[in-house]
Formats: C-alpha cells, structure tokens, sequence
C-alpha cells in the first residue's frame, strides 16, 4: 500500500486499481506534529460504491481498529468494485493514550458527541467537523466501530437506524449482513451529535457494531477482531462490492437499548451478565462501600435482557453501571 505525502481523498477515491495511505492533518501541535486521522484507501478496478469503515472515535475502543487494517491489508483491488477507506483510528491521538477523549481537548469533550462538529469551537467539534466534510461525506455506505473500552463490557451488537425510510431500511440491511447476534434499533433522537445519526441525516445508510472492551482483551480480543472483520466483508457482499455468499445466524434478536446510571459510587458487583434476562424490579448489581456495606442497587426497570455491564471494579456515582434492553417483536 503506497505511501502519499500529501493525501487528497477527493481525488485518490476517483482512481482506480490502488492501494493509498496517508494521513489528513488537522491542526499542528506545539510541537510542530499534527492531530491527523491515518486513512487507507482500496480503489478497485471496476467502478463501485464508496464504503467508509472506522474505528476509535473513542480511543480505548480498539477491536474495530484491528479489523479495519486487517480488510484494507487483505483486499485486492482486482476482485474489488467501487472504494474502500479504512480509518482505524477517527481519534487518534485518544488511541495513542488509551483514553476514550483526546488529551488535546480542553474542553474533554467526547468526539462522538459532537458531531457533525464546527468550525468555531474546541478541538474535538473541530476534528468532527473535518472528518464529516472530508470524509464521511465521500462514503455511499458507512460502518463504524465502538466497543466497551476501558471500563465496560458490550455482548457484541449492531444498531442500526430506524427503518421508516430508504436509509433506515438499508442500515437494517447491512446490520442483517453483519450478523450479530444482537441487533439494537436507534431511535434518532436518543443520542445527541453521534457520527452515525449524522451520517443518516444526510442520506448515508449506516450502522455501529458495538464489540467486547478492553477489560477481557485478553479472553475475547481476536474473537471480536473477527467478527468485526467477517461483517464488514458481508456488508461489501450485500452491496456489490465483493462476489460472493454467506449465511447469517437464525438466533438473532432486535432489541431497543437504554444506559441504567447507578446513584452511589462504590465496588460494582454485577448479579446479570451479558444475553442474561431480567424482570422488573430484579437487582442487576449491588455496589458496595470499601467497609463492604451495600450503599446501592441497580434495578431492572422493565422485563428485559442485559447487553453490557461496567466492568472495571470501582464504580463512580451516576456512570453507565448497565446497558439494558426491551427484546422487540420479530421483524
């Protein structure tokens, strides 16, 4: 894959038989070095969509990340139509520390927040500003990676947008492609400024796998890594970018997914683990003082089934302790 000193994506992506490389620059550092965002670009040789996949928006969310390089190392541009660019890390300098922000960001804004960003404001909405015109607006299609991170564990989900329009019933198409077992359906309103909202916005179809985190890296990592890297290749089957077939799994469930904050602080004990039901008013998790006295509960608020839970052992007051969700009628 070549190397460019000076990459303009509006004009490698109407090319065709390369491999591309680069970085795009954002501001300069007092150091003189630059927040960038690395790019990998895979133009085949027959004409063909433009799908973008990314990772690391938030920077200690890295399976996507590995998977991302992993595609764009192993395509070929002869069996390829249309483009692929690969971003394994939208926040990179957050990936460099390990940490789910920038170290850059006075303000310590989340980047998936603030999108689709501005001009006028702090680092992060200027860097979402940047990636959204020079990049996500480039794509046809668009798949982008979270996880858990440091401190959570996500069972592995796509969500992909309501389907009451040609987007929402594409980002349904391609989550199918992507077969999760857990298919989360986002509400548009349900979180403010994240990429994927945006993207939909604007007439781009896309979903958001949510896999693992780095509290079992070492258990579940390359199983994560895979996943990621097998769903983003259907996608590219369904949408005519790669010949060939597969078959999805028959045991999936789409569900509608809400945070559950804990009140007090403490050590967080889950009771439910991950694909684990609940009823209204079960006791997901206790939190207890370092005397090892309870001080709080986190209680399922409805029947429903737990895709994630905080992992890490200390708990602050009103963090996300569980994602929790209503099993939603067969589709």
């Amino acid at each position: 894959m070549e190397n460019c000193l000076e990459f303009n994506l509006d004009s490698i992506i109407k090319q065709r038989g390369i491999k591309r490389k680069g970085y795009i620059n954002i501001s300069m550092k007092p150091d003189g070095s630059y927040v960038r965002i690395p790019v990998m670009v895979i133009c085949g040789n027959e004409e063909g969509p433009v799908i973008l996949a990314d990772a690391c928006t938030h920077g200690d969310e890295y399976e996507g990340a590995e998977a991302v390089i992993k595609v764009a190392k192993e395509l070929d541009c002869s069996t390829l139509k249309g483009t692929f660019i690969g971003v394994p890390a939208v926040n990179l300098d957050a990936a460099n520390s390990g940490r789910r922000e920038s170290p850059y960001d006075m303000s310590h804004a989340d980047l998936n927040r603030v999108f689709p960003g501005s001009d006028d404001s702090f680092l992060s909405s200027y860097i979402a500003k940047i990636y959204m015109d020079m990049v996500i607006k480039k794509a046809d299609y668009y798949i982008t990676m979270h996880g858990g991170g440091n401190n959570l564990y996500l069972e592995p989900v796509v969500i992909y947008m309501e389907p009451s329009n040609d987007v929402g019933k594409m980002s349904m198409k391609m989550a199918d492609a992507f077969d999760l077992q857990v298919q989360w359906k986002l509400q548009m309103d349900q979180f403010a400024g994240v990429a994927d909202a945006e993207a939909a916005k604007i007439g781009i179809p896309v979903i958001t796998p949510e896999l693992g985190g780095q509290c079992i890296r070492h258990a579940d990592r390359q199983k994560n890594i895979d996943l990621a890297y097998t769903g983003i290749l259907n996608v590219m089957k369904v949408i005519g970018m790669l010949e060939g077939s597969f078959e999805t799994r028959r045991d999936k469930i789409h569900v509608d997914t809400y945070y559950l904050y804990n009140e007090a602080g403490g050590i967080h004990i889950p009771l439910k683990k991950p694909l684990e039901k609940a009823v209204k008013g079960e006791v997901l998790s206790i939190i207890e003082n370092f005397f090892g006295e309870t001080v709080g509960e986190v209680i399922a608020p409805f029947d429903g089934i737990v895709i994630g839970y905080w992992s890490y052992t200390v708990i602050q007051p009103h963090s996300w302790a569980f994602l929790y969700a209503k099993i939603l009628p067969v589709q």
